[in-house]
């Protein structure tokens, strides 16, 4: 690298990029405009075809292309799918199971035990519930004692 030489940066160009697409469609936009408001056919079509409208998507064409499909009794009249109860319940039983445990298990033990900064550790977690159950329970067990000395003597 020399001392001189200012790194580009890549958002600028993209930028750039950009805008000159926005640019051509402001364009194709105005163009389209004018033919809107012509009386002339010919000159629309030649609008429309210098404009190079969006392709169409070959899902949209016509049925032409449409795979034979193996078991037609397995679809209704509108192409869709029926329910399968069989096969349905072949996929419950073949469900995949739950995914092996990770096995990296430095970065379980580092999670485990805290040692990876922005995690806090586990044993501090529990540790913070345990404190604070005891506490809630002295508390719970100073207020009974209270209520009960209260009203023991009166009866």
């Amino acid at each position: 690298m020399g001392w001189f030489t200012h790194q580009t940066n890549p958002v600028t160009h993209r930028t750039q990029e950009l805008s000159g697409e926005i640019d051509k469609l402001k364009e194709q936009i105005l163009a389209l405009q004018d033919a809107s408001h012509s009386e002339n056919p010919a000159f629309i079509r030649k609008t429309l075809e210098k404009t190079n409208p969006v392709s169409i998507d070959p899902n949209l064409k016509k049925d032409e292309n449409k795979p034979k499909r193996a078991c037609p009794s397995l679809y209704n009249q509108q192409g869709m799918r029926k329910f399968d109860l069989y096969g349905w319940w072949q996929q419950i039983k073949t469900a995949k199971a739950l995914p092996e445990p990770n096995p990296n298990e430095k970065l379980v033990t580092y999670l485990a035990t805290g040692r990876n900064h922005g995690y806090t550790a586990l044993r501090k977690e529990t540790r913070v519930a345990r404190n604070r159950f005891i506490l809630l329970a002295i508390i719970l067990i100073a207020v009974l004692w209270s209520i009960l000395s209260l009203l023991i003597p009166q009866l």
